[in-house]
């Protein structure tokens, strides 16, 4: 099914009994040196306390090629994806396999060690930049004096090595306590014609309770929606930055997204339940997969006001 079919099927079809993704995420590994005070998987757990799980290449080469046979669109991430020892080979390998979209997600600090491989394959590169105050964004990343620095140095070595095909995204996680950083981030984004990313803070699902009702956190939004109806470089509509505004409850589109672990288990329905489907190798097809699912944990979940993430937002308003 091409690409347009799948958006018309996970934007009409109210109840899919066929999982057709338009994206996929890898989570390549766990393990991070950075210990942001906003990490969090679904359960509340920041990532790098979880047990990091030792993929070999071979193995991760295999779980991303059956991915590829789902969708154009891919993201890796993690933890840390550039900690990963054989991080260099992997990058050129999924280069190879020609996604219109190969997102790499990174707080940057290792960008310089693998700048080539990153730039002969990676179509959208994310940065972690949560503010331009040096020290307050080494407290926010709880990382040593002159992390700043560097982290600043290989953005900038990013944009002057990237080509026309490359997108870079500067993304900031909005805490009570960095908000009024965000600006200067968004006009650094500016400067150097990088697009920018905002999210809230999320605890587990749930968005961190001093941000609603919080004005500046209001204030801030109002600021992207001026900007962005200037033709401001931010990611999401008009209305995606409303929603991420005021916390509002959406309905959660899971199967536009295939999301696996380390080790190619995929999750049902979601990442942020963590449910194990099926492994990728293993499984016929994600219809397959969907079906034994729904046996093992039943129907896809009515989950409330939560889960206010790019990913999760950004399909749910197809």
């Amino acid at each position: 099914m091409n690409n347009i079919s799948k958006y018309l099927y996970n934007k009409f079809v109210p109840n899919p009994k066929r999982w057709y993704p338009i994206i996929s995420v890898y989570y390549l590994n766990y393990s991070c040196d950075f210990k942001c005070t906003y990490c969090s998987d679904g359960r509340g757990v920041p990532y790098y306390k979880l047990t990091d799980v030792k993929v070999k290449l071979d193995d991760a080469i295999e779980i991303i090629k059956h991915i590829r046979k789902y969708t154009d669109y891919f993201v890796l991430t993690g933890g840390e994806p550039l900690q990963y020892p054989e991080i260099s080979e992997l990058l050129l390998k999924i280069g190879e396999l020609k996604f219109k979209n190969f997102i790499l997600t990174t707080n940057g600090f290792y960008f310089d060690k693998y700048y080539e491989e990153i730039s002969k394959s990676v179509n959208s590169l994310v940065f972690s930049l949560d503010s331009m105050n040096k020290e307050k964004a080494e407290n926010l990343w709880g990382m040593p004096e002159a992390t700043f620095d560097k982290i600043i140095s290989n953005i900038n070595m990013a944009h002057k090595i990237k080509s026309a095909n490359t997108n870079i995204i500067l993304s900031t996680v909005l805490t009570p306590s960095n908000i009024d950083d965000a600006y200067d981030v968004y006009k650094f984004a500016c400067q150097n014609g990088f697009e920018f990313a905002a999210c809230p803070q999320l605890m587990g699902v749930k968005a961190n309770q001093e941000l609603y009702g919080n004005k500046s956190y209001s204030q801030f939004y109002n600021y992207l929606i001026k900007e962005k109806k200037k033709g401001g470089k931010i990611f999401g509509s008009v209305k995606y930055l409303e929603y991420m505004r005021e916390l509002k409850t959406f309905n959660c589109k899971p199967f536009t997204m295939l999301v696996v672990s380390p080790t190619g288990e995929i999750y049902y329905p979601c990442l942020e339940k963590g449910n194990p489907a099926r492994n990728i190798k293993d499984v016929g097809n994600l219809h397959q997969a969907k079906l034994l699912g729904e046996e093992k944990y039943g129907q896809k979940p009515l989950c409330g006001n939560q889960c206010h993430s790019a990913c999760a937002l950004t399909f749910a308003l197809l």
